[in-house]
């Protein structure tokens, strides 16, 4: 028969053991993910050679200044107000069918290259000429586009 338990013993580790312990489960770790700890130990080393870790754990220890001062910079005026042009500038964006942009885009393209060729020429355009311009319909409806969106942004600003 067996013999009745009279003292009881503390089985805690010494810290030693500890140690011992998780050393012996991170070389297991390393071991079984060696490509990953090396790829970090080159990255570190990189980082160490050129200087960026130093800057690195600088930036670290003065993060409450730099979030100070980051955020001391984002709200000055400039720079909300390139906040509220991007958010208007997207709204534009978001109420315009990608077709049209494709399409006015394309346009613009084609405009551009005619207008490119057409100021290699040399040739003199006088006044009668011009006039002359004025009756193709395609001249014409680009002036009647332009003068009209130019009427509506001069009542805009009275």
């Amino acid at each position: 028969m067996a013999e009745p338990i009279s003292t009881i013993r503390d089985t805690k580790k010494s810290p030693e053991e500890l140690e011992k312990e998780r050393l012996e489960q991170m070389k297991a770790d390393i071991a079984g993910l060696d490509s990953g700890f090396i790829e970090i130990l080159e990255t570190v080393k990189l980082l160490q050679e050129s200087g960026s870790l130093e800057a690195l754990n600088s930036a670290i220890k003065a993060r409450g200044d730099i979030t100070k001062t980051f955020l001391n910079e984002w709200r000055k005026e400039p720079m909300t107000n390139a906040i509220n042009n991007m958010m208007i500038s997207s709204k534009l964006l978001t109420d315009t069918k990608p077709e049209q942009t494709e399409e006015m885009i394309a346009n613009l393209k084609k405009a551009a290259k005619k207008a490119e060729e057409s100021a290699k020429n040399d040739e003199i355009m006088g006044m009668l000429a011009m006039m002359k311009t004025l009756k193709d319909p395609d001249v014409n409806r680009a002036l009647r586009y332009g003068m009209t969106f130019l009427k509506e942004m001069g009542q805009t600003l009275k």
